[in-house]
């Protein structure tokens, strides 16, 4: 859009000297030709009046001047100031009218000032410029492109120097606007929007008796120019105000339908008695249908189980589910499937006209399904009322009562078996180191004996080997022995029945050992564990028994957690620090992101329950570890690995009391 700016940088280019007055005589703009050449220097002249700048002689000619151009005729001014140094500087005077009012241009050249020339000629350029700001006005105001085109011809008559013989022609988009001229002296103008010619401007006369001038030439050029940067803009507009009607007419036609659905949906509930699905369900209770409706929606919606009336076709009637749309099909809404379930009880019961009750896994849920038959008055089935309770957890409790019992049953054996290995393990105990003794007494007599034959064998071994291997293989034996015995005791302690009272004199290293040595078949498949135990650690007063059982869920979990493409390590770690021992449990395995981090203690929270896992192991470790009057954390990151910290204090307090649920 041309601005006045851009008007007064036109003049400059082609005067040297402009000084643009308002309406009231201020100064608008002043070209610094005329500020260096004619003002002295005391800041810039905007805003000031010409009472402040000039004589009065050469107020009194601007005066004059102003009232001639707004007439149409010549206006000349002499500008002189109050400084007598200045010279005199002769301008001539023009007019035109903007958005904000009247505006005077007064311009002219270095040294001859309106001498040179004609002052014809300076008649028509102002003409032409006061039209180049009428036609970015034009731009401007125009309500529609189409409404720009239409005035465009009798706002650039003004410009043209025959404007009563002139003719305007436009062609935009195709649309054209006005007459070509027959003339073959004409301008044309093309209108490039987005890089691409969109249309024309043609002028000229009616005849060719009259010559166009190069300053209407470069006139519409500049037009030309303006209407590129404008164009697309005002198409711009253009889409804003259709899409503003369209958004108009759509909300009139959305009012309309809102109308409409009203009148619809009050004749709907009209014929709701005649729906085939609910036809039963209605004739019963005509007499006092709106109350019986608003009563039977109500316990509909109360029910806690999801609640679904599925009509023949498998689309949903009716749910107390608010994210279910009624119209859609039954296995799409529920199930997130693209055809109907294998199992469907609807083609059970429309051929069977009998209920059916199933259970159902979906992902890790467990669904219990009670499907009912929905009959007509002619007792066949319209669809079937469907009650979905999810289970999970009940089944969940089942299955952990299951391994429960299992694991009380083992528990029960344990003994049992512990005695029945420990019998004939000390006979094994008690032979080997008889056999060391002997071995000790015999070898120094066999070793003279080889002196003598040196070709010796023992068990099909040579002396030389077997003697250097003999006693090491017996004393394999003997450890082998004392390790089946403190397995055994170690599972005999573990399972003996727990009174849970912390009374026991607790050693953190010892149940450390012992539960790595009763998990190291389990974990040893893929990791290895590295105990790194401080040997000052005191004991304290505890429960070993479940200390332990915290200690052993601990290193299964890691070794559960090592990927099966890499062997892991697991390392247990102890320090003992104000008062406090603290046991670190760390592990190489996968880790876990910050969601399961802040569930791991929470009670049936697993993330193995396809392998079996119930969610309770790291739930009633916490709970141990705070009879202890102690702390459990962890810390984890994906990839990397886990780790978690217990502290207890060694001056043990009285428990905290737990809270009632």
């Amino acid at each position: 859009m041309l601005k006045l700016q851009n008007f007064f940088n036109f003049m400059e280019e082609s005067f040297d000297y402009l000084l643009v007055l308002d309406g009231n005589g201020k100064v608008l703009h002043a070209s610094e030709e005329i500020v260096s050449d004619g003002f002295p220097d005391d800041g810039p002249l905007e805003g000031k009046s010409i009472e402040e700048l000039l004589t009065s002689s050469s107020i009194d000619t601007v005066r004059s001047a102003m009232i001639q151009a707004k007439a149409g005729t010549r206006g000349v001014v002499v500008l002189s100031t109050e400084d007598d140094c200045i010279s005199t500087i002769p301008l001539k005077a023009g007019h035109f009218i903007a958005e904000s009012g009247d505006v005077y241009p007064l311009f002219g050249n270095r040294l001859e000032g309106l001498v040179k020339g004609d002052g014809w000629e300076k008649d028509e350029r102002i003409k032409e410029l006061g039209c180049l700001y009428s036609v970015a006005e034009l731009i401007e105001v125009s309500a529609s492109i189409p409404d720009f085109f239409t005035r465009l011809p009798k706002t650039l008559e003004q410009g043209m120097l025959y404007s009563d013989e002139v003719v305007i022609y436009s062609n935009y988009q195709g649309v054209e606007y006005g007459q070509k001229p027959v003339s073959k002296i004409h301008i044309r103008v093309p209108l490039i929007v987005a890089d691409e010619e969109e249309g024309e401007i043609l002028v000229g006369y009616h005849n060719d008796d009259h010559e166009l001038l190069p300053e209407e030439q470069k006139l519409l050029d500049e037009i030309g120019r303006m209407l590129t940067l404008a164009l697309e803009r005002k198409e711009f507009g253009e889409k804003l105000h259709v899409m503003e009607e369209e958004e108009e007419d759509y909300n009139k036609r959305l009012d309309q339908l809102r109308s409409e659905i009203e009148s619809k949906t009050k004749e709907l509930e009209e014929q709701k008695s005649k729906l085939g699905i609910v036809d039963s369900y209605l004739d019963r209770v005509k007499g006092g249908w709106e109350e019986s409706k608003s009563r039977l929606e109500t316990m509909f919606m109360a029910i806690p189980d999801d609640v679904v009336l599925i009509d023949k076709k498998r689309k949903v009637v009716m749910t107390n589910r608010e994210d279910i749309e009624p119209g859609n099909y039954c296995y799409t809404s529920y199930f997130h499937r693209d055809k109907p379930c294998e199992d469907c009880r609807l083609a059970r019961i429309l051929r069977d006209k009998t209920p059916v009750s199933l259970t159902m896994k979906m992902g890790e849920r467990y669904i219990q399904v009670q499907a009912q038959p929905v009959f007509n008055k002619d007792h066949e089935v319209d669809g079937i009322l469907e009650f979905y309770r999810d289970i999970t957890l009940e089944k969940t409790y089942d299955q952990q009562l299951q391994q429960a019992d299992k694991l009380a049953s083992i528990g029960q054996l344990v003994s049992g078996i512990g005695h029945e290995i420990n019998n004939p393990n000390q006979f094994i105990r008690g032979n080997v180191k008889i056999i060391q003794q002997s071995l000790e007494d015999m070898l120094p007599i066999v070793d003279e004996y080889v002196k003598e034959h040196p070709d010796l064998k023992i068990a099909r071994l040579n002396y030389d080997f077997f003697r250097e291997h003999i006693m090491t293989l017996v004393d394999d034996m003997a450890h082998g022995s004392e390790r089946i015995k403190a397995i055994v005791e170690g599972l005999r302690t573990f399972t003996r029945k727990d009174e849970g009272l912390l009374v026991d004199k607790v050693d953190i290293n010892t149940l450390i050992e012992t539960s790595a040595r009763l998990v190291h078949n389990e974990v040893h498949k893929n990791a290895d564990i590295e105990l790194d135990l401080s040997p000052g650690v005191p004991t304290f007063t505890g429960n070993s028994q479940k200390i332990e059982q915290v200690l052993i869920n601990l290193i299964v979990n890691a070794s559960q957690a090592i990927p099966e493409d890499r062997r892991g390590l697991i390392k247990v770690a102890t320090n003992y620090e104000n008062e406090r021992i603290t046991v670190l449990v760390e592990d190489n395995g996968k880790g876990m992101n910050a969601s399961t981090v802040n569930q791991i203690f929470n009670p049936f929270f697993t993330t193995k329950r396809a392998k079996g896992g119930t969610g309770l192991g790291l739930a009633i470790a916490y709970r141990i570890i705070e009879e202890h009057n102690g702390k459990i954390q962890v810390k984890s990151k994906p990839s990397v690995g886990t780790t978690f910290i217990i502290r207890i204090p060694t001056l043990q307090l009285a428990p905290p009391p737990r809270e009632q649920k």
